[in-house]
């Protein structure tokens, strides 16, 4: 089987675990496990630390342990913390515990990202990789919710702990044949980023805030703003995850400039400000149609121009800092638009035009840094 496809395989079966938890597991805490809303929004809190350490540390492991070894133990890791969360079922152990798989879980993603930047032989295959990786996650998200809705009504959040403690195991064979890439590991716990690398980050963090609309604050205003009932923005997320599974290994093959991220975040600007003005469901349907399509540009992109940019001793640790940065970039997405949200149900441009005017300075930085960043072009 081509490495690109077995990576998707182990993607789409790890991401339908996840996907079962991660969906469900702010909404448990409040109302299977009877916890005080504080709590819950503490959780979220320690969510972000735990995920921002991970992302560093898994990225050392993966330059100094090796790409395949620290997926494996990351993604064993991940299922014993939930086993144990299943076995012993009490609400702050379950919290440590999800946190605790929380961690390995972005640490398998560091490492999962850097054996990419190894596979891939210049810019083109590594957005193949990227978009075929994209595909196999994908389809495991759109499938999940719907399915972990349905059990976590009939039997609760614990089966859903014990299922998303099971189901990645099962690519743990097929992760176990991928092959160790050879690479020159540059030695020491420190690493220098050139400062091609350091500039991209700066447009990517503002990427990810507008990337990060796509959940809490776009449901919110959905909801509060035009009436939308929760059913019908799970069948827009559902609308998203499938484009992705049927277009974005189509769109993958045209993209073969780096510049192209540029018209992405252009196509996701506008997306996004015409929510503003959406009438009704039928018209958001045609509006997740273009913000997905930025995402199937962009998304890949991304990702491949960091890989590009990294120094190959110590790719790892490169792409932790990028995931660092990518994650920061859609907690604040959430935590600004939580601001915004109060005044965009009146005045829906007040978020919308910020989340418009965010996606062009990142397209116009882009435009900028690219065209100075050589490397990328001579590689693609």
């Amino acid at each position: 089987m081509e490495l690109s496809n077995k990576l998707a395989l182990i993607g789409a079966v790890r991401s339908l675990g996840g996907s079962l938890l991660w969906s469900f597991t702010g909404f448990a805490l409040f109302q299977y496990y009877r916890l005080p809303l504080t709590l819950v929004s503490l959780f979220y809190v320690a969510q972000a630390v735990v995920s921002s350490i991970a992302f560093m540390v898994g990225g050392y492991l993966a330059d100094f342990l090796g790409r395949v070894r620290t997926m494996v133990i990351s993604a064993v890791a991940s299922s014993i913390a939930l086993l144990i969360a299943y076995v012993i079922n009490r609400p702050f152990i379950v919290i440590i515990m999800v946190l605790t798989q929380s961690f390995f879980n972005n640490a398998y993603g560091v490492a999962n990202t850097s054996i990419v930047g190894d596979y891939a032989r210049g810019f083109t295959s590594l957005v193949k990789y990227f978009s075929r990786l994209r595909v196999g996650i994908n389809a495991g998200w759109a499938i999940g919710p719907a399915i972990g809705g349905l059990l976590y009504e009939v039997y609760g959040f614990r089966v859903l702990m014990l299922l998303g403690s099971l189901i990645p195991l099962a690519a743990l064979p097929l992760l176990a044949t991928l092959p160790e890439p050879n690479y020159t590991v540059e030695a020491g716990l420190t690493f220098h980023v050139s400062r091609s690398f350091a500039l991209f980050l700066i447009p990517t963090f503002l990427t990810f805030l507008v990337m990060g609309q796509l959940g809490f604050p776009l449901l919110t205003y959905y909801n509060a703003h035009d009436g939308l009932t929760t059913f019908q923005v799970g069948l827009l997320y559902m609308e998203n995850g499938l484009l992705v599974v049927f277009l974005q290994d189509l769109i993958g093959k045209y993209l073969r400039k780096p510049n192209l991220i540029s018209l992405g975040m252009v196509i996701y600007g506008m997306s996004y400000l015409a929510v503003a003005f959406i009438p009704n469901f039928t018209w958001a349907v045609v509006d997740m149609f273009f913000i997905t399509l930025a995402e199937m540009i962009v998304s890949p992109l991304s990702q491949s121009i960091a890989n590009t940019l990294a120094d190959p001793r110590s790719r790892g640790r490169y792409m932790g800092l990028y995931s660092l940065v990518t994650g920061l970039g859609r907690t604040v997405a959430s935590s600004i638009s939580s601001i915004f949200l109060i005044h965009a149900i009146r005045q829906p441009l007040t978020l919308w035009g910020f989340v418009f005017a965010t996606a062009l300075a990142s397209s116009g930085l882009y435009t900028v840094i690219i065209r100075s960043a050589v490397i990328v072009e001579r590689r693609a």
